[in-house]
């Protein structure tokens, strides 16, 4: 890696200058903080509102247009998680090799247009193309807004505003359920899911155009060797900071972990010596995990019709199953930051295993809502350590193109294992359904609970040594 030049603690101190990871590391928490947030945050609740309700459009799209399960899972599940595939691989590339803000700048605006375009169609084949075009916008979403956050937010406190963007972005299952229900109410009429796709696909343009206000990573940029970019933000961050705190100045700069730093931006780098265990170890990780979150998430309405419950009531009985996200996210606030990230991963897969176990078995409604509520209450905190884990893992000179990587897997993954339950467990019951998901969750717990590197509490440059 001999294009790669390494810029040391002492280094920056001995030329008078502090890295951007120092200065961004010692800032406290304030409104500068809050407002990127809020600029983040959006964009995740819209394209949310399709990752989380591909369920209930599925079923709804299923029974307007007189399609099966399979059709309609080709019509929308598949096309967007393959979708998300193309644009994580894409995205994340782009985003290490021209910036992070570069991809804010279309990642919505693609999904809000293939959203809206996708509505006026009324074949499979034409939903498919466009619900896949819209994937790639939420592909190039995620991994972005990981490292992002990542990058921008202090180390002491990464976990739990990492969970506070995802527990605002949860609400969108509750929200698009209960419009899912609106719309079918008291019978599905024919542009009931197509109110769906054009709500998705309006909001996306709307957030697409507000977030252009967004900053550029000053860890990205010092990275690429554009330190003098990187000090400029950096003094505007800080003074806003001391404006909005009422600081006459900021707490001293502590030490900074070695930088490495890189002028281009190859693919390859994700799999160079220092890399390739923790690439290889986040690969597989991701390639499971899907199967585990989604595989519960993407067919819970199914899940309960399999069990004789009516669409009406299924959408009902969603709409509180999927309030568990939201619920178990805010619990993650409180527990992000105290449990050490890996270990969060593995005990919240084996307790989701359990709960979703104990949910394809009983029969009792009343019950099985209940533990399915529980259920999505234990994967949503899965999904922020998982989230806050495979940006911060990973060296910032590489941290999109590996974080897209990795995420890729899962979209390729997901569609695959939606596609063997909904085809051949399903049918054999939910038992058979659920005994697929518990090899997932020993892979998963095996992989990173044996090769997973600690993070929590620590600077992404000193998690990336």
């Amino acid at each position: 890696m001999a294009t790669h030049d390494t810029l040391t603690a002492s280094a920056a101190t001995a030329t008078g200058r502090a890295t951007a990871a120092a200065r961004l590391e010692r800032l406290p928490f304030s409104g500068f903080h809050r407002n990127f947030l809020l600029m983040v945050t959006a964009g995740e609740f819209v394209e949310t509102l399709m990752l989380l309700g591909n369920g209930v459009v599925l079923a709804l799209v299923a029974q307007v247009l007189h399609f099966s399960t399979d059709v309609a899972t080709y019509a929308v599940p598949v096309p967007f998680f393959f979708g998300e595939f193309v644009g994580s691989i894409a995205s994340g590339y782009v985003g290490d090799r021209l910036g992070r803000k570069t991809v804010f700048t279309y990642d919505l605006f693609v999904f809000g247009a293939g959203m809206i375009i996708a509505g006026f169609m009324s074949s499979v084949v034409p939903i498919a193309i466009f619900v896949a075009i819209a994937g790639v916008g939420v592909g190039g979403e995620f991994p972005i807004v990981d490292t992002y956050t990542s990058e921008m937010v202090p180390g002491r406190e990464r976990g739990r505003r990492m969970a506070a963007v995802y527990t605002v972005a949860v609400l969108a299952a509750p929200a698009i359920a209960a419009l899912a229900y609106w719309v079918s109410h008291p019978t599905a009429g024919p542009d009931s899911w197509r109110i769906l796709f054009w709500v998705m696909g309006g909001l996306g343009l709307i957030v697409w155009i507000i977030r252009f206000r967004v900053p550029e990573s000053p860890r990205w940029e010092e990275t690429h060797g554009k330190q003098a970019e990187a000090d400029r933000q950096m003094d505007v961050i800080e003074e806003r900071v001391m404006r909005e705190q009422g600081l006459a100045e900021l707490p001293p700069v502590g030490e900074s972990a070695p930088i490495t730093q890189s002028t281009t931006s190859r693919y390859s780098d994700i799999f160079a010596p220092d890399l390739r265990k923790r690439t290889i170890m986040m690969l597989v990780f991701q390639f499971f995990q899907s199967g585990i979150f989604y595989g519960f998430t993407a067919l819970a309405p199914t899940f309960l019709e399999k069990k004789g419950i009516t669409l009406v009531h299924t959408l009902q009985f969603s709409m509180i199953i999927y309030a568990g996200y939201f619920v178990g996210s805010i619990c993650s606030l409180f527990t992000i930051d105290r449990i050490e990230r890996k270990w969060g991963i593995v005990g919240t897969a084996l307790l989701a295993g359990v709960l979703g176990t104990l949910f394809a078995v009983i029969h009792n409604v009343t019950a099985a809502v209940v533990l399915g509520f529980c259920t999505t209450f234990v994967l949503w905190q899965f999904s922020n350590f998982l989230h806050t884990y495979q940006a911060e893992v990973f060296p910032t000179r590489v941290r999109t193109t590996a974080a897209g990587t990795v995420y890729s897997v899962s979209r390729i993954s997901t569609t695959l294992f939606v596609l063997l339950i909904t085809n051949i467990f399903l049918p054999l019951g939910l038992g058979a359904t659920f005994g697929l998901i518990w090899v997932f969750i020993a892979i998963v717990v095996f992989d990173i609970g044996i090769f997973g590197p600690k993070t929590s509490q620590l600077s992404v440059e000193e998690i990336a040594q």
